[in-house]
């Protein structure tokens, strides 16, 4: 009886666990990939009822090959058969862009890689950013990885994350920056990466598939770390730690879409609405 007791206790300090170590990856994934899809459908349609459908592609042409390609590699990594690869291929009709299409076998490492492949382009997306910034603002880059470092001394995790991101985009939007062309072909370039960031409905579907064997995954792994050790206290804060760099270029990500969406905004003010324009 004692023992079944402990076993259950054990059971359901395992679960609590693998859900916040979940919920720690998962979390903030799930929190901005809404944030940019919203603003990918605000940019969308700003653009679309000013100028046409076609206004879409003037950043498509960058974002959807990226976010394509983001999806393909992840189906590489994770040994699914790529069926069908359109980097590029606007269709009015449907407002898609371009796709990949992929199959997979009933392994368990194929299955757990749909979760990944249906994520792929917000971190193909953050990624993308974070190479524009170090090729247009390379001095501002340093900076905010030099506020990123001083976690540890003195200043948390995430308040080095947020020390990191707000060093960057004040060394990006300073107002002598507003006279260069480097400025403006930056936020352009970022517009055309950061609007096609995001998940579409169709990568979340796929990506529900691995959730669950994922969870199973994480738990097992949970429960042999805890029997080997014996100390799970520690997992926790070690995680979140891991996920300080992902959650900081994902801030960053968001941020320089927030001000490519503003100056998009200011822009088109002008303009009156000749379209109308129903994101799919």
């Amino acid at each position: 009886m004692h023992n079944s007791i402990l076993i259950a206790f054990s059971l359901v300090e395992t679960g609590t666990l693998t859900l916040w170590l979940i919920g720690a990856v998962v979390v903030p994934l799930l929190v901005f990939a809404m944030l940019a899809h919203r603003l990918e459908i605000f940019v969308q349609i700003r653009l679309a009822e000013r100028f046409g459908w076609n206004a879409v592609l003037w950043t498509g042409w960058l974002g959807t090959p990226l976010h394509e390609l983001s999806h393909a590699a992840m189906c590489v990594l994770f040994r699914h058969k790529i069926v069908e690869l359109k980097l590029f291929e606007p269709d009015l009709k449907t407002g898609r862009l371009g796709y990949v299409k992929h199959s997979w076998g009933k392994n368990w490492y194929e299955e757990v890689g749909n979760v990944f492949i249906g994520v792929a382009p917000l971190m193909g997306g953050a990624l993308g950013l974070f190479f524009l910034l170090f090729m247009f603002y390379p001095e501002v880059l340093k900076n905010g990885v030099s506020a990123l470092r001083e976690q540890g001394s003195g200043v948390s995790t995430w308040g080095a994350t947020w020390n990191a991101t707000t060093t960057i985009l004040a060394g990006v939007c300073q107002w002598t920056n507003l006279f260069t062309g480097r400025f403006w072909l930056f936020v352009y370039l970022v517009l055309c990466v950061g609007t096609h960031m995001a998940p579409s409905r169709s990568d979340y579907d796929g990506a529900k598939r691995g959730v669950t064997l994922l969870a199973m995954i994480v738990f097992t792994a949970v429960a042999l770390l805890c029997l080997v050790t014996g100390n799970s206290s520690t997992l926790l804060p070690a995680v979140m730690e891991l996920m300080a760099p992902l959650v900081a270029l994902l801030l960053l990500s968001v941020t320089l879409c927030v001000v490519a969406a503003g100056v998009i905004f200011l822009v088109t003010i002008p303009f009156r609405q000749r379209y109308a324009f129903k994101p799919k």
